[in-house]
């Protein structure tokens, strides 16, 4: 894949890109997105039936009970966020492209505008892989996954609901191989560095 020119803005005079690397999209999107509604749909589920009593009420010429329209004002809240989840998700797609080159690591991402973030292989302490149970649920052997990078700036923290890190490349196919490709990269470069000190 190309799509080199992204990262134009960001490259210096001596460096090269290597590869760019674009999201796999079922999983960016649909099964993030989806994950996201079934959490939203279980409070729509529960207003249902005061959306029914709304409707009732309205054809019955009563006005409907406070506690009725709050549910439903809270439930077409929900149906909207869940809209701007999926608007979000399909524009943010649409900008994320990771790149690594004989220097850097180089993340693109943004939803209204873009954005750029770097970590200079001398930076990166360590290096993860991760397929987790969404990319799991992918048919075929390549499973996309998440390769997460650690430097003494950045480093990946741990907590209960899982990792967070600022330098990562998510959902991406083959990460196995990915992984294996940056990790020499990262090795060469520190090995040539050691040298010329």
């Amino acid at each position: 894949m190309e799509n080199k020119e992204l990262f134009a803005p960001i490259l210096q005079e001596d460096e090269e890109i290597i590869k760019v690397l674009k999201p796999n999209k079922t999983r960016y999107i649909y099964l993030s997105g989806l994950a996201f509604t079934l959490l939203a749909l279980i409070p729509i589920l529960v207003m249902a039936a005061p959306f029914g009593m709304l409707i009732d009420a309205f054809k019955e010429d009563s006005v409907p009970t406070p506690v009725v329209i709050e549910l439903s004002i809270f439930g077409g809240f929900i149906l909207l966020t869940l809209i701007a989840v999926w608007v979000g998700l399909n524009m943010s797609y649409k900008k994320t492209f990771y790149a690594y080159t004989n220097k850097r690591i180089l993340i693109r991402r943004g939803v209204i505008g873009v954005d750029y973030a770097t970590l200079d292989y001398e930076m990166i302490g360590g290096l993860m892989v991760n397929v987790g149970f969404l990319d799991r649920l992918m048919k075929g052997s390549d499973n996309p996954g998440t390769i997460t990078f650690g430097s003494a700036a950045s480093p990946v923290i741990y907590t209960r609901n899982g990792r967070t890190a600022a330098y990562a490349f998510r959902n991406i196919d083959r990460p196995y191989e990915v992984y294996r490709d940056l990790k020499h990269m990262v090795d060469e470069y520190k090995a040539a560095k050691a040298k010329q000190d």
